[in-house]
């Protein structure tokens, strides 16, 4: 079996092959640093059994590089280990069709997610489908024209601003932003604003 990893973290991906290769006593891991790492090497990916990913690489469009795998090779699986339990990641993970997701503290699962993966199976650990379930509610709660002024008070508008750029009048964004404060059960702007920015914005 041949695993590939990519991780700009030389102790957790060090630390990851040591807990595979416990357990798994035919097994081969590539490890990368970065994307263009990769691309230096002309990795080729149908030689792997799966690949398992960091979400986060400085200066680096992960995303790209994701979509381009899933694209070109469909039937290998993909493993996200992160330490981002964050709504709109996740979401973008699942939109591309990745097969699993844990955090980097949930390394008790890290053979149960990759048997999982190999098998043909998808997994995502309890505590991302916790963030997913509990986040995706309230967003859902959200008309999209509400949507539309948290992201606008998330890039400095006021009511005054919002109501001539939405072309509403101003007492009805202040009714919009009371159903906001209360279907997020957020007090304040600048709860509002971090709410964005945690759960809209990658």
């Amino acid at each position: 079996m041949k695993i590939l990893t990519l991780d700009d973290h030389s102790l957790f991906s060090e630390g990851l092959e040591k807990i595979l290769k416990a357990y798994f006593s035919d097994l081969d891991i590539d490890k990368f640093k970065s994307i263009a790492e990769l691309t230096d090497q002309k990795t080729d990916f149908n030689s792997y059994d799966l690949f398992i990913s960091d979400i986060e690489l400085p200066g680096e469009d992960i995303f790209k590089l994701l979509s381009s795998v899933k694209l070109n090779h469909p039937k290998l699986p993909i493993l996200i280990i992160s330490m981002h339990n964050k709504l709109s990641v996740i979401k973008k993970c699942k939109e591309l069709k990745i097969e699993g997701y844990i955090l980097k503290d949930e390394h008790e699962l890290v053979i149960k997610v990759v048997e999982s993966l190999l098998s043909g199976q998808e997994y995502y650990s309890e505590k991302v489908k916790q963030t997913l379930n509990i986040l995706n509610k309230k967003e859902k709660l959200l008309t999209p024209k509400e949507e539309e002024i948290i992201a606008l008070l998330a890039n400095g508008k006021n009511n005054h601003e919002i109501a001539e750029k939405l072309s509403i009048r101003y007492n009805t964004i202040k009714t919009h932003r009371k159903n906001i404060s209360r279907k997020l059960e957020l007090k304040s702007t600048g709860e509002i604003v971090k709410y964005y920015f945690e759960n809209y914005v990658r």
